[in-house]
Formats: structure tokens, sequence, C-alpha cells
């Protein structure tokens, strides 16, 4: 009685939780991680890397890794979707196919039930391969892995056996008949920054799971970047490799506070050189939407119109103003003023015009030297004295 009286207050406890609790786990939302992830191991380059370093040696020496392939679907339930993000790739295995599923979880402590909850996944799996596969007479062996991040790291079970309630002695009679298996086992959590750059993965892994370490203190990605700079350099010169460091980077200008924003610019510099300008425009429209989104929000506290226009208006502002010192450097007063003082459809304008354009005067009409003549010569044949027609002297001497 006083255990169950415990758990339920537990219960109610992590229920209410406390105010300043809530506010870390505010800002780890499930969005930036889910990109992450999914982009990261959605490539087979990635994900091989990664499942090489962690699968047992034995199991890893069975698999034909050039044919690893990404299958299609989620088998996640929708009321975890905010918490577990998943990937399906096949592979032969000395001639046969298999599976490897791929199980990302991200929450603030272990899931004492992830084995059954695994368990369940793959019988959708399975399910799904006697759809595609009816006439297949067998079914293809799933290799169950987890890439936990968590507080304090895994905690939990990691063979399904232990869920059961039975002591060591009963467990082992009745072994032959009842469900087993052990799942693979990456928990982040208990890695550390020296450890991550030395693993034997591709670049775009060792930054993907160092941001992973740290998505609960973006305050440390962002004075750390420099200390990654050869592995941003590594991600860069890799194919695809500016998308790809634009993910990392989009990830954490996501998850960091605004006055970090100057920081990242100058440690993104300093570690890759010339090749950050164009990374933080991109950069620039992440704060831009964060930016919208609060002046939408005060918008609708203040219940005004005018507020959420003005929050659009300075969102772009902002955002422009960054593009330009990015492309041109420090800008004149008035050209800051001229911007400040533009319209929302000027703003866009301008920002569509300063990926096409070389000169700063471009990006904003500046007016050149041939109109300004062409207006002036006007000015003069207007103002210069007509010629007098027939019609005209005629009228005079009357």
């Amino acid at each position: 009685m006083k255990s169950a009286a415990r758990q339920s207050i537990s219960a109610k406890t992590a229920a209410r939780g406390k105010p300043r609790r809530r506010a870390r786990s505010a800002s780890l939302t499930p969005g930036p991680h889910n990109a992450l992830f999914k982009y990261t191991f959605s490539q087979v380059e990635n994900a091989a890397s990664e499942l090489q370093l962690i699968l047992p040696p034995p199991v890893s020496a069975r698999i034909l890794w050039p044919t690893l392939t990404l299958e299609p679907g989620s088998f996640i339930d929708e009321a975890f979707a905010n918490r577990h993000t998943d990937l399906l790739f096949s592979a032969s295995i000395a001639g046969h196919r298999a599976l490897v599923y791929v199980l990302f979880e991200h929450q603030s402590r272990s899931e004492r039930f992830m084995a059954l909850r695994l368990l369940g996944y793959m019988v959708r799996i399975w399910e799904q391969e006697r759809k595609t596969h009816p006439h297949a007479k067998k079914l293809p062996a799933i290799l169950p892995v987890v890439l936990h991040h968590s507080r304090k790291g895994w905690t939990a079970a990691s063979t399904f056996e232990d869920l059961f309630d039975l002591d060591a002695e009963d467990a082992a009679a009745i072994a032959d008949h009842l469900v087993r298996f052990r799942f693979v086992l990456d928990d982040v959590s208990l890695a550390n920054d020296d450890e991550l750059r030395e693993q034997a993965t591709t670049a775009m892994v060792k930054l993907c799971k160092w941001c992973l370490l740290h998505g609960r203190e973006p305050s440390v990605l962002v004075d750390r970047l420099d200390q990654w700079a050869a592995v941003l350099r590594k991600v860069l010169r890799a194919p695809n490799g500016r998308a790809a460091l634009g993910v990392v980077l989009r990830y954490i200008a996501s998850l960091a506070r605004p006055r970090a924003e100057r920081k990242i610019h100058e440690k993104l510099t300093a570690a890759i050189g010339d090749d950050a300008k164009e990374i933080i425009v991109t950069l620039a429209e992440v704060w831009d939407r964060r930016q919208k989104a609060k002046g939408r929000q005060e918008g609708r506290q203040e219940g005004r119109q005018e507020g959420r226009q003005e929050g659009r208006q300075e969102g772009r502002c902002e955002l422009l103003l960054r593009q330009l010192r990015s492309r041109f450097g420090e800008l004149p007063a008035e050209v800051i003023d001229r911007v400040t003082a533009a319209d929302v459809k000027t703003l866009d304008r301008w920002a569509v015009r300063i990926l096409n354009v070389s000169t700063l005067a471009e990006v904003l009409d500046a007016p050149s030297r041939a109109p300004k003549v062409a207006r002036r010569t006007v000015a003069r044949i207007a103002a210069k004295p007509r010629p007098k027609t027939a019609p005209d002297a005629a009228k005079q001497r009357a």
C-alpha cells in the first residue's frame, strides 16, 4: 500500500511538474530532433557507419553493407510521435533479406517498457511484409536498434525477458517458451565530445550525435562550435555538404537564444571561413521565423491586428539587415534607417533581390545618375519658352 501510495504521489508530482523543469523541457521540442535524426540517418552512408559502430562485431560481419537500403514507412504509434522517430533498412545477411529497425528516442528518462514497444513495432513490420510479399514462406529477421538520449542515460531493461515477473530459476526453466530478444542500444547520453570526435563514423554522424548530446543545453553547442571546426569542414567538403551543414546549424539556431546569433556568426566564420556567409543567410531565416512567431503571439495576446503587423515587419526588417551585413559588411546609418522604415512588401522584395545582385545599391533600388540627368533635362525642356506659332502671333496683333 505504501509503495502504491508513493507511486501515486510520484505520478501526480510528475504530472504537475515544477515550473523551472517544465521551462527546460519546453525548449526540447521534438521537431528539431526528429528533423536532424531523419536527415542524417536517412542517408545510407551515415546509417551504415553508425550501425557498423554499434552492432556486435559477429553481427556486423555477416551483413553485406553495400546492400543496405532505406525502406519506406514509419511504424510509430501516433501517441508517441513526439518522443520517437524511426527508420527501417533492409540488407542481405548471408544471402537472406533481413531488416534493421532503428528507433530514435528523445525524452527526459528511459522508457521502462521499450522492449515491449519495439515488439509491437516489429509485429507491424512483419504484417506489412506479409502484405507486400504474400508468397514468402518465411519472415525476414529484424535487428532492433535504439538510439537514445536523455538527462541521466539509459537505466531500463534492454532485453524483453527482463520484463517478465519471474525469478532467474523459473525464467530459465521456461525460457524456450518465452519471447526473447535484446535490442542494440546506443546511448548518446553517456558520451563526451572527445569520444564522439574519435568514433569511427562519418563526420555528419559525429555532428548529429554531438547536437543531440547537448540538445538540452544549446548554449554549450554555441560555445563549443569552434572546437568542432575540423569536423565542420569535413561535412562541408562531403557531397551535399553545404546542405548537411545547414541542417546542423539550423538545429542549433532553432534551440539557441536570439542573443546568441552574433556568437554563432563569429564562431562559424572562424571555423569555416568565407563559406559561413551563405550559411548565415539560411540561419537568418530560422531566426526570422522565430521572430514572426513571437510577433504573432504578442498580437494574439494584445488582440490587435497592428500588433501582428508590427511583429511581421520587425521580423522581416531584422532578417534583411542580417542578410545585408553578411553580404556587404557593416551598413551605413542611412541604409539602416531606410530598411527600418520600409513596409513588409518592400522588405520582401529586397530580401529576394539580395541573392541576385552584387552591390548594396542594387538591392535597395538606389537610383542611378542617368535617371537624374534625364529628369533634369526634362525639367529644363518644360521650362524653356515655347516658340510662337502663326495663330499665336495673330492673337498678339489682335
